[in-house]
């Protein structure tokens, strides 16, 4: 069974992680911080340096009936350091919480933006590619896999060096990537509106906030 990394634990680390004064602003204020860069060797964006970013919501800024947004982030200067516990590639990401699942947890999904190309995702998400589907989703290259264990993953080409991703925990690989299906492309107005923040997270202070409402 091929091995997908677990998503719901990089997340419990931005918050242990990424704490600090965070200033968020608008995208003009923000973007003149932010200098578009390629990833550096391994996926990681060069500290300082974000990539000019590619964002996506769903429809109804939730991925369905009784889902609910815990935390939408992107990371710029600094704060890219410390995002998702320095896991390689990620732009921006946002967490979401589901219903009931079995087991007596919720479902959990984060949908994610890499700065990062479809087969450095492919390498870095499974460990046996024979377990990787290949397909489309909105008539973009993807692949797709499921692990009982770990969770469902679904990513797919935005552009040659940039992905988005959902991951999800306690639904079925047909309900994910039929969310994946829903998901469109936004403005950072739209993605904002959605409930994102972007911020820059400076390591060693202390009003950082950790999650989507502030």
């Amino acid at each position: 069974m091929a091995h997908v990394k677990r998503w719901a634990l990089a997340m419990v680390l931005t918050s242990l992680l990424a704490l600090g004064a965070c200033d968020s602003g608008s995208d003009s204020d923000d973007k003149s911080d932010a200098k578009p860069g390629a990833a550096a060797p391994g996926g990681q964006s060069n500290p300082g340096e974000a990539p000019d970013p590619h964002y996506a919501v769903f429809p109804s800024k939730v991925p369905g009936t009784g889902w609910e947004l815990t935390e939408a982030t992107r990371q710029i200067g600094t704060g890219r350091e410390v995002q998702l516990g320095g896991l390689p590639g990620v732009d921006w990401y946002a967490e979401f919480d589901g219903p009931p699942a079995e087991g007596g947890t919720n479902a959990y999904l984060s949908l994610t933006g890499y700065s990062q190309s479809l087969e450095e995702r492919r390498a870095e998400s499974v460990s046996d590619p024979s377990n990787v589907t290949e397909g489309d989703i909105s008539g973009h290259k993807a692949f797709w896999i499921l692990d009982p264990e770990d969770g469902a993953v679904v990513t797919w080409e935005i552009t040659s060096d940039y992905t988005i991703e959902v991951f999800s925990t306690g639904i079925s690989l047909g309900e994910l990537l039929a969310m994946a299906r829903s998901v469109k492309d936004a403005s950072e107005a739209e993605w904002v509106a959605a409930g994102g923040q972007i911020a820059d997270c400076k390591p060693g202070q202390d009003d950082c906030p950790d999650s989507a409402d502030g």
